[in-house]
């Protein structure tokens, strides 16, 4: 009954409010039909006509990396980049696995070795070992330089692979081109001695 006489001094606003919304003509669908342009539709009142028009000079979106262009494009005014210029960690090899099973392993295998499913049905071109020669040899730059710009028939994952994940998916090739090449002797002792028994 208290919550009930509470309530009663507000209820003639509450009514006054509900006959007012219902008196009133509100048009709700008016924001889902404005009047807007589509991406390329032609505008009169537009620079060149068009809707879609450059940046303005001078700016660069929002998550460009300002760096070194050894570090943004893997070259620099001598040509690819030799090894990986951001800092190697854990942490880096881990994501650049992630990375590369999700977009590079369908073509070039889980291993690197261009052994997969996509791979077999290829038959333009097959996907490369990435883990035999030539490319272990390659410089860091021109691994990053295919993720970033495509080469041959595969497109870029410039889109899909900011520069931190490029370089750390070229982090990761180098780990599998050396875990896969390794000799027994390059081992340290604990693992050469925990190996021996398998390769036997």
């Amino acid at each position: 009954m208290r919550a009930l006489s509470a309530a009663l001094p507000w209820l003639p606003a509450l009514v006054a409010c509900a006959a007012l919304a219902a008196a009133c003509d509100l048009d709700l669908n008016r924001m889902t039909d404005q009047a807007r342009f589509s991406t390329y539709e032609e505008c009169e009142s537009c620079p060149g006509g068009t809707v879609m028009q450059p940046p303005p000079a001078g700016t660069i979106p929002r998550h460009h990396v300002i760096a070194p262009a050894e570090v943004t494009r893997g070259a620099g005014p001598g040509g690819w980049v030799r090894d990986i210029p951001i800092d190697v960690d854990r942490a880096l090899v881990e994501r650049g696995h992630g990375r590369f099973d999700i977009f590079c392993a369908a073509c070039h295998g889980r291993l690197g070795n261009g052994l997969s499913q996509v791979a077999e049905n290829m038959v333009l071109r097959l996907p490369p070992s990435l883990v035999d020669p030539p490319y272990p040899a390659y410089p860091a730059g021109r691994i990053y330089g295919a993720i970033a710009n495509g080469y041959g028939l595969m497109r870029s994952y410039a889109a899909e692979l900011p520069v931190a994940d490029r370089w750390a998916v070229v982090a990761y090739v180098r780990a599998l081109q050396l875990s896969q090449r390794a000799a027994l002797s390059d081992l340290p002792a604990d693992l050469r001695e925990e190996a021996g028994p398998w390769l036997r």
